[in-house]
């Protein structure tokens, strides 16, 4: 498996081999025919709405929550995930290295609240799906959507 950064660039591994491990949770949102994702701060392409587990938390509760953080919104979370990825990922700099398990979910939309969005997220879009490509999006998501579209 390659080791990239967060931007999908190859970096040279630990010189330890030492890996964080770093589960993190998607949600799938589709209305219309339309996607939505987020803009986030640290990357110029699109994210699905998630992010890291927080440790002892169920990935279903984690998703609501990531969602809700970001997206100002409440979503139900189906049962089993769509998808399962992994990536290798590090900051050389940093001397910071994860293994990352993405866990992809089909969610449903039951409420917007008026809940400001975290300061992660710079803007909340609908896409068509048929405009989409996966470069479209962050390298952790690639492979997902690939599949999906």
């Amino acid at each position: 498996m390659d080791l990239r950064n967060t931007a999908g660039k190859k970096v040279s591994p630990p010189k330890n081999n030492k890996y964080n491990w770093r589960p993190a949770v998607y949600g799938v949102l589709i209305k219309n025919n339309k996607l939505l994702f987020i803009q986030p701060c640290w990357d110029k392409k699109f994210s699905l709405p998630g992010g890291s587990m927080n440790l002892g938390e169920d990935p279903r509760t984690s998703l609501k929550r990531e969602f809700l953080e970001e997206t100002g919104n409440k979503v139900d979370v189906d049962k089993n995930p769509l998808f399962v990825d992994t990536h290798l990922y590090g900051d050389p700099d940093k001397n910071q290295y994860f293994q990352r398990i993405s866990l992809y979910y089909k969610v449903k939309l039951i409420s917007k609240t008026n809940k400001n969005i975290d300061e992660e997220t710079t803007e909340i879009i609908w896409k068509e799906l048929k405009k989409l490509k996966p470069n479209d999006f962050t390298y952790f998501q690639q492979n997902f959507l690939k599949t999906l579209l």
